[in-house]
């Protein structure tokens, strides 16, 4: 459900999440309602393969799906941000029960 890409120091450098949970276009829309995230300007079309940009606490991210999977990385190639580390906390304290449910209600029905 959820990969983590650190450096060898263990610095968080992106974070994916599997495709099968949710869609970049849902990702972004829930990211928005977070506190201290902001998108630039608007956000590309659901069959867009250009990143979706934002910012959180001055740093600028990037929301792509490289290779299938959603990936939350920074927009500079390479760059290790400590804020990363909060951002993938609030990703998984918000959506990932809510994700989890959803996945065991489509087997789980009576």
């Amino acid at each position: 459900m959820l990969s983590e890409f650190r450096d060898a120091d263990g610095g968080l450098g992106a974070f994916e999440l599997n495709q099968r949970f949710t869609t970049r276009g849902s990702l972004c829309s829930a990211l928005e309602r977070l506190p201290g995230i902001q998108f630039e300007g608007t956000r590309s079309s659901f069959w867009s393969l250009a990143p979706n940009r934002f910012t959180f606490k001055g740093q600028t991210y990037e929301v792509t799906a490289p290779f299938g999977d959603i990936r939350i990385a920074p927009a500079e190639a390479g760059a290790v941000y400590r804020e990363t580390e909060e951002l993938l906390r609030m990703v998984i304290e918000k959506f990932i029960p809510k994700w989890q449910n959803r996945e065991r209600s489509r087997f789980c029905r009576v």
